[in-house]
């Protein structure tokens, strides 16, 4: 993907994450996760505009990843640093112009759909929103402790603060706001990249194995198994394939063999030769526990 295009995404991202916030999270009172939500408590405290506290956490964040992460991550960070704060005050007064919906439920919904596509296309660019996503990485790193456990428990206090000064609705809907949001930032992340393990168990394993490498040119792994009624020993087929070639799959297996045994499951991710390599940065991880890799046509 060339630059420009991923420069236009994080602008993209951070400005549905601020059109969000400022048109229904803030004028519908719910509660949130993340920086949003430390803006939100903090706001309770401090007599400053939503956009000011927001841009302190920002820049906080982004100097605490840049001492404890290193100036690599730092630069992943740098452009929503920026730009987050600069479009919450652009659109500050959006709600006050014109009104989408005036109820929460659509409203929460909405919103959720809207933070998790723009936050999907910031992980997507290969960058980072910052803000609280940095704290989980720095306790990963000092303490081992892991992302998805740290993060949950940071975003479940924010939430649960939060619920002493807010309305039953308000909980009620900023709870559905943040599943909403997960679904979405989840379904982004793996559009397209969805693969499908397929395991076929065959007396005809070899013309199988042949069809697989040449005719579908998928990549194989053969494991030794014995049959569980008749005790014969063969091998059973493992592939790895996109899901829109799941179908022709399918036919060539019934092709060769109409008795076969098939089981196909979803994975989201797949590593090693071939496909995503084995490296992880702190935008990968963070991603992951979140919660990714197009299959190249080699055998694995």
């Amino acid at each position: 993907m060339r630059k420009w295009e991923l420069f236009g995404k994080i602008l993209l991202g951070n400005f549905l994450l601020a059109f969000s916030v400022n048109m229904f999270i803030l004028p519908f009172h719910f509660i949130s996760g993340g920086a949003t939500g430390l803006a939100l408590i903090l706001q309770r405290i401090i007599p400053l505009p939503f956009s000011w506290i927001a841009t302190g956490i920002n820049v906080s964040m982004f100097f605490l990843g840049l001492v404890a992460l290193g100036r690599v991550f730092a630069l992943t960070t740098l452009l929503s640093t920026c730009v987050y704060p600069l479009f919450l005050q652009l659109t500050s007064t959006v709600s006050e112009l014109f009104t989408l919906t005036q109820d929460p439920l659509i409203a929460c919904v909405v919103a959720g759909a809207l933070m998790g596509l723009g936050l999907g296309l910031v992980i997507q660019s290969g960058a980072s929103t910052g803000g609280m996503d940095i704290p989980p990485l720095v306790l990963e790193k000092k303490w081992g402790i892991k992302v998805s456990v740290s993060l949950y428990c940071m975003d479940t206090a924010l939430l649960l603060i939060q619920m002493l000064f807010s309305s039953p609705n308000g909980i009620l809907c900023g709870l559905l706001l943040v599943l909403t949001t997960s679904f979405v930032l989840n379904q982004i992340l793996t559009l397209g990249k969805t693969q499908c393990q397929v395991v076929v168990i065959s007396s005809k394993y070899e013309a199988l194995r042949e069809a697989f490498l040449k005719e579908l040119d998928r990549g194989v792994t053969l494991f030794c198994i014995e049959t569980g009624y008749y005790q014969q020993s063969q091998r059973a087929i493992c592939s790895i394939v996109a899901q829109n070639e799941l179908r022709a799959v399918q036919a060539k297996v019934q092709s060769i063999d109409a008795q076969a045994f098939m089981i196909v499951s979803k994975v989201q991710e797949v590593r090693g030769l071939g496909f995503k390599p084995w490296s992880f940065t702190g935008k990968e991880k963070l991603a992951k526990s979140r919660n990714r890799s197009d299959p190249k046509k080699t055998e694995r």
